[in-house]
C-alpha cells in the first residue's frame, strides 16, 4: 500500500479493533476498523478501505476518529475525505489526550452511495493503559444501543462509546473539556458537518477545511449549563495517510 502522505506515527503500543466489513454500497464492498495508540504521544486512527484490490474514485471514501478515555470522549475529528483515486484512507485524533487512564479507539467511516454518503461506525479497539504498554481485549462495538436515562428535557445522556450505530448515539455524549471537567457535548452540535452530496463537493470540502478547528460547548446532563469549550478538529492535509 503506498503512502501519499508524510504522516507516520512511531507506535510503541498500538492496538487495532477487527475489521468491520460493509456494502456493497454502489456496488463497491468496504471495511472499516479504529487503532489506538501510545507511542510519542496517544491518538486514535479510523481507517476506511476498499475490501479488496484496487482504487474507489476520489472523493468515495470520509473517515474520522474518535479516543475515548473510559467512557468519556476525550478528542474528535471532523470528517476527512480522499482527494484522489485510493484503496484506503487513515485518519488520526491531534492534540495528546486526557492524562493518564484507559482507552480506546472507536470511528466513524462514510462511503459515496451515488447520492450522499452512508456513515458506518468502525468495531472498539482494544482498551490501551496509558503510561502502560497493556493492551484489553477489542469489544465488538455493534448491536443494540443501551437505553439511555433522559434528563427533564427529555433529552437522552451517556457515553458515545456504547452508541453502536451513528442513528443510535445520545442526544448528550459525554464528553471531557478542554480543562479536563468532565460533562456533555450535544451530539446535534458535534455532528454539525457539512454534508457533501458527491465526491466532488468532499474533495472541495477536504481542501477548504483540513486542518480548521471547531469549538463547542460542554454541558451539564441537564443540556442547560455551560461547563466549558470541546475543540473538535480537522486532521491537516499532512496527517491524513491514503493507500493505494
Amino acid at each position: 500500500m503506498g503512502v501519499l502522505a508524510t504522516f507516520t506515527p512511531q507506535a510503541a503500543a498500538d492496538a487495532h479493533s477487527p475489521w468491520g466489513y460493509y456494502g456493497p454500497v454502489k456496488g463497491i464492498k468496504y471495511k472499516n476498523r479504529a487503532t489506538i495508540a501510545d507511542s510519542s504521544r496517544l491518538y486514535a486512527s479510523t481507517t476506511a478501505a476498499k475490501n479488496g484490490s484496487g482504487n474507489v474514485p476520489s472523493g468515495y471514501l470520509g473517515a474520522l476518529a474518535r479516543l475515548y478515555k473510559g467512557n468519556t470522549l476525550c478528542a474528535s475529528n471532523g470528517y476527512s475525505y480522499t482527494n484522489g483515486p485510493a484503496n484506503s484512507l487513515s485518519v488520526p485524533t491531534l492534540g495528546q489526550g486526557c492524562g493518564k487512564g484507559t482507552y480506546h479507539s472507536y470511528g466513524v467511516t462514510k462511503a459515496y452511495t451515488g447520492n450522499g454518503y452512508k456513515a458506518v461506525y468502525t468495531f472498539k479497539s482494544p482498551s490501551v493503559n496509558h503510561r502502560s504498554i497493556a493492551a484489553g481485549a477489542a469489544t465488538p462495538g455493534r448491536g443494540a444501543a443501551p437505553a439511555w436515562p433522559k434528563n427533564a428535557k427529555g433529552e437522552t445522556y451517556g457515553s458515545g462509546l456504547e452508541a453502536t450505530s451513528p442513528r443510535n448515539a445520545p442526544d448528550l455524549i459525554r464528553a471531557y473539556t478542554t480543562e479536563g471537567k468532565v460533562g456533555y457535548v450535544k451530539r446535534a452540535e458535534l455532528e454539525n458537518e457539512p454534508a457533501p452530496a458527491s465526491p466532488r463537493e468532499a474533495v472541495a470540502l477536504q481542501k477548504r477545511l483540513a486542518g480548521e478547528d471547531r469549538r463547542i460547548a460542554v454541558y451539564d446532563a441537564e443540556g442547560t449549563k455551560v461547563l466549558g469549550d470541546f475543540v473538535v478538529r480537522r486532521a491537516p492535509a499532512s496527517a491524513v495517510i491514503q493507500g493505494r
